[in-house]
């Protein structure tokens, strides 16, 4: 039996939040939103939505009372701020912390002192000094990249203009999980509480190449053209830091470090060939699965 009956969401309102809000509430968990400020109808009536102030422990702790798991899905921005979050949760008794560090290589040691990484790692090891010292228990969710976002731009093939830019030779390997299958993953960590206990756990939907998808849809629709181009991930992941140390914060620099690193496949353990996905009730999509994912994207 499961010891999260309760679970409060910090971040619900972003991008991923509302896939784990819904993955929460589909399993029958008391749900609290922590929020800003309140707006009627923003969320199911059965979800206790609790306005709050995030830089404030105090605050925070009168909202979690009674709650017994936090998940955090807070933007990049707030990383390193989730110490309020987890001050609170302690001071209210939660047992269960998952941070937002949802992505492929955010475990790699060889990511720890880039920028947009090195917040996540200072969580990691707050979280861990917390759970030595007997205070609260903690999970990380690997997820791999989300195919949400892989197959809703451009990063991996431009379908709307038929081009690839394909990173170093195109054979990097990166594990991808939908948003919703990412909702589903912490909905299995919070009922296999002993087996997800101060451990990293991975998941992973399917581990996809840039040449893989272009081979399927060059076989799909073999009377579209392809331009191919090439870039190496190395070049990009320097231009990148660079620009950001000269103090351009914009989303393209990001851009840059993320597909420097992320999209580098193996070199920085971008995809998982061990998973907890049976653990954590995500399945793997088939090979129909994913030409039916490409076939989408062409019509």
């Amino acid at each position: 039996m499961s010891e999260i009956k309760s679970v409060a969401i910090a971040g619900a309102s972003g991008s991923l939040g509302p896939h784990v809000l819904k993955a929460l509430v589909d399993a029958n968990f008391q749900v609290t939103v922590l929020t800003r400020s309140k707006k009627p109808g923003a969320y199911d009536a059965s979800v206790k939505v609790v306005e709050v102030d995030f830089t404030s422990v105090e605050s925070l702790t009168a909202a979690l009372k009674g709650v017994d798991g936090l998940v955090s899905t807070v933007t990049a921005t707030a990383i390193e701020n989730q110490t309020v979050l987890i001050d609170a949760a302690i001071a209210a008794g939660v047992k269960r912390f998952i941070p937002s560090e949802y992505g492929n290589c955010t475990t790699s040691p060889k990511v720890e002192a880039l920028p947009i990484y090195a917040p996540m790692f200072k969580i990691k090891q707050y979280l861990q000094e917390k759970a030595k010292a007997g205070k609260l228990t903690w999970t990380v969710l690997a997820c791999g990249a989300f195919l949400d976002f892989l197959f809703g731009g451009s990063m991996l093939l431009d379908f709307a203009n038929h081009k690839a830019n394909l990173f170093d030779e195109g054979d990097n390997r990166i594990s991808s999980t939908s948003m919703p299958n990412v909702g589903k993953a912490i909905v299995g960590i919070l009922k296999n509480f002993e087996a997800t206990k101060n451990k990293i756990v991975r998941t992973s939907e399917v581990i996809l190449t840039q040449n893989e998808l272009l081979k399927i849809a060059e076989g799909l629709r073999p009377d579209i053209k392809w331009e191919t181009s090439k870039v190496q991930t190395s070049a990009l992941l320097k231009e990148g830091v660079n620009e950001l140390s000269a103090g351009d914060f914009s989303m393209p620099v990001i851009l840059k470090i993320l597909a420097g690193t992320a999209l580098a496949g193996d070199i920085y353990g971008g995809a998982y060939d061990e998973t907890d996905n049976e653990l954590l009730g995500v399945k793997e999509l088939t090979g129909e699965d994913l030409n039916k994912l490409v076939a989408g994207k062409l019509a």
